[in-house]
């Protein structure tokens, strides 16, 4: 692939097929796997193990040239009532803490259930208690950012533009792109290269060009349409090419998150399809070229 622009892969976790199960671990078989993402996933709340070695983690990583992130626990209230709120507040908290001591670049998030607001009403009463985390992060020197990610059901907040207002609002808030969850929340709808080129085009307008953090697996429904679960990228209906394309003819800067089931497996999937891709897309140009420079010999010795 080219260097003109920065593609970077890995898992959500330690990789399934790491022999030992420690972050550690999981750190220097990612680099050996030639990826270069982690995101460490707050599944148990606080009680995180090796937490006293993160700092030095945070080194590990840095040397390996590994982008870290934290992801928040899965379960956030935070247009709940005052109990719920101030969890997730909590929680949002350590995650800030814990992912500045590992070198985390962002805190992804979920928001929650909407409950009885509008999509209006709960962007108006998120933009204080977004901007209340933004800032506490600044005071405590957390070097982390808060990242909103796309939720995939209609009665949770998340869509892509409810996340581009909020990031407009809140400067330092960031995006999450979870492509499954996008796809099911829209119907299912990502299914072609023109869908995803609009997703970016959208985020682009509004937000400017920079790298773009998502998650992609694939997803399987049930008969009703809803999303079911993640599932391997071979076997969901999402296509992982038709985004590989738009992010290569656009020379987009991506970090991608394999939250598939098999994990590392299916990002190195992810970086071989993207290699194909690329190579194709370079015969295309050499072909174009070489017809252009045929024509234009033509040309001259018709002279």
């Amino acid at each position: 692939m080219r260097e003109t622009h920065m593609i970077r892969l890995g898992p959500a976790g330690v990789p399934l097929s790491c022999k030992g199960r420690t972050i550690r671990d999981g750190i220097e078989d990612i680099h050996s796997l030639g990826l270069q993402s982690m995101e460490i996933q707050l599944v148990r709340g606080k009680a995180v193990k090796e937490l006293e070695d993160f700092e030095e983690l945070g080194e590990i990583a840095k040397s390996l040239n590994i982008h870290m992130a934290i992801h928040a626990p899965y379960y956030m209230d935070l247009l709940g009532d005052e109990k719920e709120l101030e969890r997730g507040l909590d929680m949002l908290d350590f995650a800030g803490e814990v992912g500045t001591k590992i070198g985390a670049r962002k805190v992804v998030t979920h928001i929650g259930a909407y409950h009885d607001l509008e999509s209006r009403e709960a962007t108006e009463k998120l933009i204080p208690i977004l901007k209340g985390v933004r800032d506490s992060y600044f005071r405590k020197g957390y070097s982390t950012r808060l990242a909103i990610e796309v939720a995939g059901k209609k009665e949770l907040f998340g869509s892509v533009r409810e996340i581009v207002e909020i990031c407009r609002r809140v400067k330092g808030v960031e995006l999450v792109i979870n492509w499954p969850h996008l796809h099911a929340r829209g119907n299912r709808w990502l299914n072609d290269r023109e869908s995803f080129r609009r997703v970016f085009k959208f985020v682009e307008g509004s937000l400017g060009k920079g790298t773009i953090y998502s998650h992609f697996s694939g997803v399987e429904f049930d008969n009703d349409g809803n999303e079911r679960h993640y599932s391997p990228i071979k076997k969901g209906e999402l296509k992982f090419e038709y985004l590989a394309e738009v992010i290569l003819e656009n020379d987009y800067d991506v970090n991608i998150i394999s939250d598939s089931p098999l994990m590392e497996h299916d990002a190195m999937y992810m970086k071989l399809i993207l290699e194909r891709v690329e190579s194709r897309r370079q015969e295309r140009i050499a072909r174009k070229e070489a017809s252009e420079r045929i024509k234009k010999s033509r040309r001259a010795s018709e002279k």
